[in-house]
């Protein structure tokens, strides 16, 4: 299969060591075409005529930023959507009409998406871990509890607060960037989400052999692990429990041993690229069998007018980090197309 990956590169190593033929756009560096600017549909065609790559597939998978490709609906191929971050970016509704398949990380807003009329599922697809690029173990765990992340920020203003006053109680190295090096070495990774999302912190730690201590969230999570023995949690925003829990589980190594090597063989089971990469693959599959691109080009005028709505969301969305120039160019998109 030919695969055309649009924004984040999740996926791109696994498609390839299955044997298909990708070719990987975005503004990640490590993507086959690096963008430095928003590429329009015009450049989308003109771009694979001259790579004469003509996908079979076009998967956009959720950077967790604006799109860097406009012109998905008009591929004549599969497309298909993994949507990251819903929770915060109410412009992937309206964007989602330009799949025939919709991929949502976060399991309560499948309803949100299932919109009437529309020849496309939405389905849950939770999120993963990479294998990849974790060695073999035999580090000390001398760390032990840890959180790497974005501390403060527009969409989870309460996390520095309680991170704070977690420490009082019970030490945390909190960092920022590569979580490798740290879980790696952690005994717990302590966890803590925007919205009750089933978040990457949750798989990353796990998976890194790190006994994840989450707070109680929605979202499918009971039908990923299974708390107390894969994984601990502690009340929402309750510091003194985050506390307690810590406390309890570092005083028992053995307990804690026990529940990271269970949560860890959950992960590896479940929970990886691996495992992601071939449902979007067999979906792909089945959609290509029946030519399920057609519709959008018969709903023409549907697709134009919620890609507008898009645009215009866009364009007005305060908390997104988009030049002022670029924001006033999506709004006027998104009003040409709303007519």
């Amino acid at each position: 299969m030919r695969i055309l990956n649009i924004e984040a590169s999740y996926f791109t190593r696994v498609f390839r060591k299955l044997g298909h033929d990708v070719l990987s756009i975005g503004p990640g560096r490590d993507c086959d075409v690096v963008l430095d600017a928003p590429l329009t549909a015009r450049n989308l065609f003109e771009l694979l005529r001259t790579r004469d790559f003509w996908p079979d597939l076009a998967l956009w998978a959720d950077g967790c930023r604006p799109p860097s490709v406009l012109g998905l609906e008009l591929l004549p191929c599969v497309t298909i959507g993994y949507s990251i971050d819903q929770y915060c970016n109410p412009w992937h509704v309206p964007w989602s009409i330009s799949f025939d398949h919709m991929f949502l990380a976060q399991k309560d807003y499948v309803p949100l998406f299932e919109q009437a009329g529309l020849p496309r599922r939405a389905e849950w697809l939770p999120l993963f871990f990479d294998p990849s690029g974790v060695g073999d173990g035999g580090v000390e765990r001398d760390i032990p509890v840890s959180f790497v992340g974005t501390v403060t920020g527009s969409i989870n203003r309460r996390r520095k607060d309680f991170l704070d006053a977690v420490r009082v109680g019970v030490p945390v190295v909190v960092r920022a960037g590569n979580y490798y090096p740290i879980y790696g070495r952690s005994q717990i990774v302590l966890n803590q989400s925007a919205v009750g999302e089933a978040n990457f912190r949750i798989f990353e730690g796990a998976g890194c052999g790190a006994l994840v201590v989450t707070e109680s969230i929605a979202n499918g999570f009971d039908e990923l692990f299974r708390a107390g023995e894969e994984i601990a949690v502690y009340e929402r925003g309750n510091v003194q429990d985050a506390v307690r829990v810590c406390r309890e589980l570092l005083a028992d190594p053995d307990r804690l041993r026990r529940m990271a090597e269970a949560g860890r063989r959950r992960v590896l089971r479940d929970h990886t690229t691996v495992a992601r990469a071939k449902r979007i693959l067999d979906v792909a599959s089945a959609l290509g069998r029946t030519r399920s691109w057609d519709w959008r080009g018969k709903q023409a005028d549907r697709v134009a007018r919620e890609l507008g709505k898009m645009c215009v969301f866009l364009g007005l969305d305060q908390e997104l980090p988009l030049p002022r120039d670029m924001a006033r160019g999506f709004t006027r998109m998104g009003l040409a197309r709303l007519g």
